[in-house]
C-alpha cells in the first residue's frame, strides 16, 4: 500500500535520549525503532519516583513493545501488554491482600508509558498513561513550532493517578484494565513534521521556568518548538529567536539532544528523557 498523501516522498528518522541527572538511578527508558518501509515506533516509559524497583517497570514497559503499531486497537493492545509485564515485577503476595486492607502503593513497581508510531496505511498514532507527554511539532520558515497534544495525568499535589502496574481497586477488580488515551491523524487532522515524547523530567524544567504557556509555544521562550532547535531560543526582550534550523538541516537526535541540553541548562530535578521522530 502506497503511503498517504501527507507523508509522499518523505523519510523519517528517529531517535530516543536519556540523561540520569541528579538522581543515582537512572528510571527513565526510551527507545526509537524504524523498519525498511518508514514506519516507525518511539516510546518514553518513567517509573514512578518512591516506588520499588521503578527503573525495573519502565525497562518492562519499554522491552517487549511491537516494531509496528498500525491501528488504534494494536496502540490498545501494547499499552496492556505492557501494563503485564509491569505487574509480574509485584510479588503475588501483595494480590492477594484483603481489599479493606489499606495498601502501601510504593510496593508496588509502576511506570507512565507515551508511546507513537506511525505506518504507511495507519498514519500517525499517539497514545499515553501517566505524566510523559506528547508534543507534535511543525517546521515554519522561522523555525520549528508545537505543543502539547496529551494531558498529564495528574491529581492535586502532583501524584500521578493513571500508570502501568496500578493494582486493582476492591477485591475483585481486574489488574490487566489500562485506561490509554489515544489520539490518531485520521480523528484530529494532526500532520505535524516532528512528535516528541518527553518525560516529566525533560518538560517540567521549562515550564518550571516559562509557565504553563511553554507547552503550547505561548511563552517568551517559544515553547516546545523553540527547544527543539540549537539556536532558536527567545531573546532577552522576549521576541522569538532566529529559528534557522529547519526540518531539512537537523537529525531526530538533534532535536532530543537540544532537548535536553536546554533542560539540563534550566537545573535538572530528576531523569530527563526525549524520544522524537521527524520527517524530512
Amino acid at each position: 500500500m502506497s503511503e498517504t498523501n501527507a507523508y509522499s516522498g518523505r523519510h523519517a528518522s528517529v531517535s530516543g535520549l536519556s540523561v540520569i541527572g541528579p538522581r543515582q538511578v537512572n528510571q527513565d527508558r526510551a527507545s526509537a525503532v524504524i523498519s525498511d518501509d518508514g514506519s516507525w515506533v518511539i516510546a518514553v516509559a518513567d517509573g514512578l519516583g518512591g516506588h520499588v524497583r521503578g527503573d525495573e517497570a519502565a525497562q518492562a514497559a519499554i522491552e517487549g513493545l511491537p516494531q509496528r503499531i498500525g491501528t488504534a486497537e494494536e496502540m490498545a493492545v501494547a499499552f496492556g501488554e505492557a501494563n503485564e509485564r509491569v505487574l509480574a515485577l509485584t510479588d503475588a503476595e501483595k494480590w492477594r491482600q484483603d481489599h479493606w486492607q489499606i495498601l502501601d502503593l510504593s510496593e508496588f513497581p509502576m511506570s507512565t508509558l507515551c508511546l507513537s508510531s506511525w505506518t504507511p496505511e495507519g498514519g500517525l498514532l499517539i497514545g499515553w498513561m501517566g505524566d510523559t507527554l506528547p508534543f507534535v511539532v511543525s517546521a515554519t520558515p522561522e523555525g520549528f513550532s508545537g505543543f502539547l497534544c496529551g494531558r498529564p495525568h495528574r491529581v492535586t499535589g502532583g501524584k500521578v493517578e493513571i500508570c502501568l502496574g496500578m493494582p486493582p481497586v476492591g477485591a475483585f477488580a481486574d489488574p490487566g484494565v489500562v485506561e490509554v488515551e489515544i489520539i490518531g491523524e485520521s480523528g484530529d487532522g494532526i500532520v505535524p513534521d516532528a512528535v516528541v515524547l518527553a518525560s516529566d523530567g525533560a518538560w517540567e524544567p521549562f515550564v518550571d521556568q516559562h509557565g504553563v504557556d511553554w507547552l503550547v509555544d505561548r511563552s517568551a521562550d517559544g515553547g516546545i518548538g523553540a527547544a527543539c532547535s540549537s539556536d532558536s531560543s527567545g531573546t532577552s526582550d522576549g521576541s522569538e529567536g532566529s529559528g534557522t534550523e529547519t526540518a531539512e538541516q537537523i537529525t531526530a537526535k538533534q532535536i532530543a539532544e537540544n532537548i535536553l541540553a536546554k533542560a539540563t541548562e534550566l537545573g535538572l530535578n530528576d531523569n530527563a528523557s526525549v524520544a522524537v521522530a521527524l520527517w524530512h
